[in-house]
């Protein structure tokens, strides 16, 4: 591929993927900043109910991705990418039927299986179109997708929820999934010619065959990084409210998205050249102090700043753990090792509401948070054990 594409990055296919991305995390976001609040006041549910109405749309991503997410080179990308597109647009129009907990849950589940399917096969293209030598610069600016939709989906969701017309934040993912269908029909990509060896691997049900075994240990350290995150994803809407504090929350994500987007433009190249860990450690490091300032937050300007220096280490950890798996993964097993990485990931982001909603009413919001700060600690220390402790001298990882 590399012979084909040489050193470029930002190729037609990688921009119309990255709109894609865009497009499917922006109301990603939009929906989760909506839906405890949705839960409690228009379903009448309880804290951990609400939690696990915004976590078990992370859970359907995680089955699709597990069991779907290897058959993505048989089936072909593109194909792939508009089945999930399809199905995510008709699981949208389906939040305007919701009257029980019950539905929701189903909806949330379902809708977030087709989201685990495009994501996927977004990450998966990307993964096959970039250069090896510039991948960790190429991911890094192809998740400024992610970044643009961290920052436009809650500004967006908390406006639009703040009128308490839900129906004007569930249209927006009708919106955003017929844009990103209308941008998949123009999109090629180069499929994998697969050995008759090959296509009997893809279709067989075992362990070796649904995951790429090499993935998990820096995937299990990023879903423990995100269990913390989740917290702050899913409760910032009543945690602003409980603190008096919701105009600033309506900007937080977009001081969050600032320290992602410098995190972005610099770590990526960086990372080509001196390996991983003189940049995961101060990322960690940055994360740690701004979930510290977010749980003890009373200015508007501190829950700012902890936003844009928790920004810049959220885009690190992620980025570059999947960098490093897919750097190790054979090329025809990249579907199968993006999927690995993301369905492991996404139970921390799916769980995480739902037991922080468990622990809420025990700790409250600011020693939860606080609760969150220690967990990214324990990542912390994963990642060392796994990976930074074998490449204390700087190379290429």
């Amino acid at each position: 591929m590399e012979s084909i594409m040489g050193e470029r990055l930002f190729t037609k296919a990688f921009v119309i993927d990255m709109m894609i991305s865009l497009c499917c995390s922006l109301n990603y976001f939009a929906l989760l900043i909506n839906m405890v609040d949705f839960a409690t006041i228009e379903l009448g549910a309880s804290s951990a109910e609400s939690g696990m109405a915004a976590g078990i749309y992370v859970i359907g991503g995680l089955v699709s991705r597990v069991f779907l997410g290897k058959y993505i080179e048989l089936v072909g990308r593109r194909r792939m990418l508009l089945m999930g597109l399809a199905f995510a647009l008709v699981m949208s129009g389906t939040y305007f039927l919701v009257e029980s907990l019950a539905i929701l849950y189903l909806v949330r589940l379902l809708h977030g299986m087709s989201y685990g399917l495009c994501s996927t096969a977004t990450s998966d293209i990307v993964a096959r179109i970039l250069p090896r030598s510039r991948r960790g610069e190429g991911l890094g600016y192809f998740y400024l997708s992610i970044t643009a939709s961290t920052a436009i989906g809650p500004f967006l969701g908390l406006h639009l929820g703040a009128t308490g017309n839900y129906d004007l934040v569930f249209m927006v993912g009708v919106v955003m999934y017929s844009i990103a269908l209308l941008l998949a029909l123009f999109l090629k990509v180069p499929e994998e010619v697969l050995t008759e060896e090959q296509k009997s691997e893809a279709k067989g049900f075992n362990l070796a065959n649904l995951f790429q075994v090499s993935a998990i240990p820096l995937a299990a350290t990023a879903m423990v990084f995100y269990f913390s995150y989740s917290g702050v994803l899913s409760f910032i809407s009543s945690y602003s409210s409980e603190i008096d504090m919701v105009e600033a929350a309506s900007y937080f994500y977009l001081a969050v998205s600032m320290g992602t987007l410098i995190s972005r433009l610099t770590t990526g190249k960086i990372f080509d050249r001196k390996g991983a860990n003189i940049i995961m450690l101060p990322g960690y490091i940055a994360f740690v102090i701004g979930m510290v300032m977010f749980s003890r937050t009373t200015e508007a300007w501190s829950m700012l700043l902890a936003g844009f220096v928790m920004g810049y280490g959220v885009s690190i950890i992620y980025s570059v753990c999947q960098t490093i798996v897919v750097n190790r993964s054979p090329q025809h097993r990249y579907g199968v090792t993006t999927s690995t990485f993301s369905a492991v990931v996404d139970l921390g982001t799916g769980l995480g509401p739902t037991l922080m909603g468990v622990v809420l009413p025990v700790l409250g919001f600011r020693d939860m948070y606080l609760m969150c700060a220690g967990l990214a600690l324990v990542s912390l220390a994963m990642y060392w054990a796994v990976h930074g402790r074998l490449r204390i001298v700087p190379g290429r990882d």
